[in-house]
């Protein structure tokens, strides 16, 4: 009885280890692109039937303690989903810039119909600031039969000079 506790104690443990450090995964450049990546794979097999679970907030698509996420837009810079502000969700996003004038969705779907795929640098408030911050995000374009979406994630605090040191073939928008 107590060899039997023994190891399913021990299971137990190696579980919440394994269960803590996915939970404790931190957000980078790496990480967006690879959830992006796999949005769009799901996007390209399931079209319009994947937009629920990559909003799902306990799915795949929400991660880096809630950090990073995935939103979906299409390229006439309509917001399809996103899960963070469902607000947005509809909405015409073609006049929306940054401090600098960089028009994000415009900039974000130059790139994908040039490249297939990038990266888009501007700046942006970080949650509950006013000030904006450098981010960066990581786009890629995906067809479902009649349909282009344009799946996203970025973070905080990335230079375009950052992304390119870690992705030197990437693309890059400059405007």
């Amino acid at each position: 009885m107590v060899k039997k506790s023994l190891i399913v104690f021990i299971g137990l443990m190696v579980t919440f280890f394994f269960a803590g450090n996915a939970f404790s995964e931190e957000l980078t450049p790496q990480l967006c692109k690879a959830k992006v990546i796999a949005a769009t794979k799901l996007l390209a097999a399931e079209g319009d039937a994947a937009l629920a679970k990559i909003e799902d907030p306990n799915g795949e698509f929400r991660f880096a303690n809630g950090k990073g996420y995935i939103w979906v837009h299409n390229l006439d810079n309509i917001m399809v989903m996103h899960p963070i502000k469902p607000s947005l969700d509809g909405k015409a996003l073609g006049d929306m810039r940054d401090v600098n004038g960089v028009y994000l969705f415009t900039a974000m779907n130059e790139t994908v119909e040039e490249y297939g795929a990038g990266w888009v640098p501007y700046s942006w408030p970080k949650p509950g600031e006013k000030k904006s911050s450098p981010k960066v995000s990581y786009v890629k374009l995906v067809k479902f039969g009649d349909k282009d979406y344009v799946a996203g994630s970025g973070m905080y605090d990335v230079t375009a000079a950052d992304i390119k040191k870690l992705f030197p073939n990437d693309a890059i928008y400059k405007d």
